[in-house]
């Protein structure tokens, strides 16, 4: 018999990291991390096609237009659907589309979350009803933003990305994302960061009993590697800071920056103020998203 083939959509967020604290390192070289993601709705929009298959052979290929964004099979949205249908141990033909808005090497988790939507198209459009620890675990093996993607909104992820813990967060509130015209290797930021560990950090856990986002509470250890290594980004922070920003901080290992307005100077402002002084840098106001994005069938 035929198979039908299943298209299914979503919108695939970028998340940004309001507080990333290093607090130690495996004895494999992995750092662990504690730190507060938020999904924004700054996203991707991604595509997948699905038609089951009866030979184990299966076939998929990635669409995507964006300047160094692999099609072939190193794309982690296609390893995502490979590492699914070995799982379940089924053949399927899958195209995955992928419309890119958010910047490779920005710190904003881009791939990642293309591979958790991948992950959670695939799933529910062959039925293969993996449940939902277990996608976890595969989306851990994928990447270690992989599986906060699986659930967006807010949360605190601590250890290398497997300990996920959402939290109410601020759904609705506005920031301001200002995207630096470069691209920053997570793999370097971390082998070069020896700053120290701070296991005793307090940030995190504050953020994630905090009903207000507290600007004092905006932190990113990273930073410490990276802004000497590119001044664009620590340019860029210092621009947001000077249009009225009561904080900011870089996302992840950079080079995207994140701030946060004040009562005087909201979040709009700040942007505005940023585009007077900074005009060949995109920024843009976004919105934190609440948790479960949804699929569109």
């Amino acid at each position: 018999p035929r198979f039908p083939t299943k298209t299914v959509q979503c919108t695939a967020p970028a998340k940004v990291n309001l507080c990333l604290r290093v607090i130690g390192r495996r004895d494999d070289g992995y750092h662990l991390l504690d730190s507060i993601f938020a999904a924004i709705d700054f996203a991707d929009r991604v595509t997948v096609s699905t038609t089951r298959v009866h030979a184990a052979e299966s076939r998929i290929t990635v669409t995507c237009r964006y300047p160094g964004v692999p099609s072939d099979a190193t794309n982690l949205a296609a390893r995502a659907a490979r590492a699914l249908l070995d799982e379940c141990g089924v053949g399927a033909d899958i195209d995955v589309t992928l419309e890119k808005r958010i910047p490779p090497g920005a710190g904003l988790g881009g791939g990642s979350s293309n591979a958790a939507s991948v992950l959670r198209a695939v799933n529910a459009a062959l039925e293969l009803e993996v449940p939902a620890r277990r996608l976890a675990e595969i989306a851990l093996g994928l990447g270690a933003d992989v599986p906060f993607f699986l659930t967006g909104g807010c949360a605190r992820v601590r250890g290398i990305g497997e300990h996920v813990e959402p939290v109410g967060g601020w759904p609705g509130y506005e920031l301001v994302l200002a995207l630096p015209g470069v691209a920053v290797s997570t793999a370097w930021a971390f082998g070069a960061y020896m700053a120290g560990f701070h296991a005793d950090a307090t940030e995190p856990a504050r953020l994630a009993a905090s009903a207000d986002l507290d600007p004092a509470l905006l932190r990113n250890d990273l930073e410490a590697v990276v802004l000497p290594a590119h001044s664009a980004i620590a340019g860029v922070k210092q621009g947001l800071l000077a249009a009225g920003a009561a904080a900011a901080v870089m996302s992840g290992s950079g080079a995207a920056v994140v701030a946060v307005g004040s009562p005087a100077t909201p979040a709009r402002e700040v942007a505005d103020g940023f585009r007077a002084r900074q005009g060949d840098v995109p920024v843009h106001v976004v919105r934190i998203l609440g948790p479960d994005p949804p699929l569109i069938g």
